[in-house]
């Protein structure tokens, strides 16, 4: 509950007459009863969602509404609540759950607290027995002192929402709970309820003559809000665990591969692609550590889920089941906050590592990119080659065109990329189709190695922001082993380089120029 709750007035009940006539008696009670529903629900929605600073709501969503108007007060409190907290003997705390929820409703001198109490510290100035017949009960009254826990409205509530007749409780000094059907405010200093809690310091349990004034409700909705919460957690799991199980793929899958080309460039003397897939490795690590906090709350949401089965049928109004009950209940919500930040993190990094695309839009995306040594040395335009230079984003897993595709949408940074085809064990899900044979290509599509463009496998990318080395490797032609070299080539955008030359420039004055281009007269396989 995020608002504050509207002023809540109480005035004392009009002094009673010798007798009031049974039929007076029962149409207030009848009003009172049947009241309809929709002034209910319009009170409800007008004052919107209250809480006290520091104090939290049991069952957010039960119904609330004010006490009983100053007309009705004196016959609720006779008809309804007749000899509340008048036989403290007969009274069994925590024995059986009457009320369910709580919520903050005014700071006051409590004239309850004063001349509402018969059997405790204030009983030498109690008067409301011929006006009411009702008593406060005190926590201190009926817990043994061993017993006795730190005061907090949670404690207070826990021991009034037990007691037969009650509706309030109020809290003052700081350790002082007691529960009462009505409360009503006394002519008061300008003190505040600023004495905080024993129990926590954080919060405030009323103060020095004042008292932290609460509203108990019951709403019987245990039951149905243990099955709300476990069907919201469940929900949340099961998109929780489709986008865990994709990011783990993309971890394995770029773990595998980095370890394979990181090894096979280390042996063929190309650090720049050995330290490319370093990189892969650890971006791989970050997604496991992602795809694990996913699954430790997978097996958190088991344990809840068990525990809300293992309640189904039980009496919540017993106090042990209602405490246990309402214990899961907080437990599954806060796991499905967990879950939806958890939830975000995997989207984000399921797109970033193995994005996927609508066919019609990643298909056909890598005809705008050339090879690098298109514009170094068109002599080698087509032999393998890899590149380094500025990173725009991490590593990623697609095909061919889904790469083009990733780098077109880092519109502002990305210039190009470097591709390796793997044949993963596993593929990414996504569209794996080709282009249409038949197709018409322009030039600069036919200079892509016949296989990449429309090609249906993956592998490994690479985007950068700024190109600043290539190798090729000119003795790759009949190379074999279980990688193709001529699905690893270095590419660019280009509409950023046409007319332009990647050719290293020794003096330095070509932004645009590569400042390595080394010819491998090997192949790294």
């Amino acid at each position: 509950f995020s608002s504050s709750p509207p002023p809540v007035q109480r005035s004392s009940p009009p002094s009673p007459p010798d007798a009031m006539a049974p039929s007076v008696v029962s149409k207030i009670l009848i009003a009172a009863s049947a009241a309809p529903a929709a002034a209910l629900l319009r009170g409800a929605r007008d004052a919107g969602s209250v809480q006290a600073s520091g104090m939290q709501m049991y069952r957010s969503d039960c119904g609330k509404r004010h006490v009983a108007s100053k007309v009705s007060l004196r016959a609720l409190a006779r008809a309804r609540m007749p000899g509340a907290g008048m036989d403290p003997d007969a009274l069994e705390p925590f024995s059986k759950v009457l009320k369910d929820g709580f919520y903050e409703v005014a700071c006051i001198k409590d004239m309850l607290f004063t001349h509402g109490d018969k059997f405790h510290d204030n009983k030498h100035e109690y008067n409301l027995g011929d006006i009411a017949n009702v008593s406060i009960v005190h926590y201190d009254s009926l817990v043994p002192k061993e017993d006795r826990e730190p005061m907090t409205s949670e404690v207070c509530f826990d021991f009034c929402r037990t007691i037969p007749g009650m509706n309030f409780f109020g809290l003052q000094n700081g350790r002082m709970c007691y529960c009462a059907p009505y409360f009503k405010a006394m002519e008061s200093d300008s003190s505040e309820c600023d004495a905080v809690c024993d129990g926590n310091p954080s919060t405030m349990c009323g103060g020095k003559t004042k008292s932290s004034i609460f509203s108990m409700h019951e709403c019987q909705t245990t039951s149905a809000d243990l099955a709300d919460s476990a069907g919201k957690m469940g929900e949340a799991t099961a998109e929780m665990t489709t986008l865990e199980a994709h990011v783990s793929l993309a971890a394995g899958n770029l773990q595998t591969a980095a370890e394979e080309f990181q090894s096979m460039f280390g042996s063929a003397g190309d650090p720049v692609a050995s330290d490319l897939f370093q990189s892969a490795k650890v971006y791989a690590g970050e997604l496991e550590k992602a795809a694990a906090e996913a699954k430790k709350l997978e097996a958190t949401v088991a344990d809840l889920e068990h525990t809300a089965m293992g309640l189904e049928g039980q009496d919540f109004s017993n106090p042990e089941h209602a405490r246990s009950a309402e214990a899961t209940i907080e437990d599954m919500e806060k796991t499905v906050t967990s879950i939806a930040a958890v939830s975000e993190d995997l989207e984000k990094l399921a797109k970033a590592s193995s994005p996927t695309y609508e066919h019609e839009e990643e298909i056909g995306a890598g005809k705008t990119y050339y090879p690098a040594m298109y514009f170094v040395d068109k002599q080698f335009e087509e032999v393998p080659s890899t590149c380094g230079g500025v990173p725009a984003e991490k590593p990623l897993i697609s095909t061919f065109d889904g790469c083009a595709r990733a780098c077109d949408n880092d519109v502002h940074e990305c210039v190009g990329f470097g591709f390796f085809g793997y044949p993963f064990p596993q593929q990414q899900q996504r569209p794996q189709q080709g282009l249409q044979p038949g197709r018409l290509r322009p030039r600069f599509l036919q200079i892509v190695p016949e296989g990449l463009s429309g090609y249906g496998g993956q592998g490994v990318c690479f985007l950068y922001s700024k190109m600043q080395s290539v190798t090729y490797y000119t003795k790759c032609e009949g190379a074999t082993g279980p990688l193709s070299p001529d699905k690893v080539m270095c590419f660019v955008k280009f509409s950023e380089f046409e007319g332009a030359t990647l050719k290293p420039d020794p003096s330095g004055k070509c932004d645009l120029c590569l400042k390595e281009a080394k010819k491998a007269d090997r192949c790294f396989m």
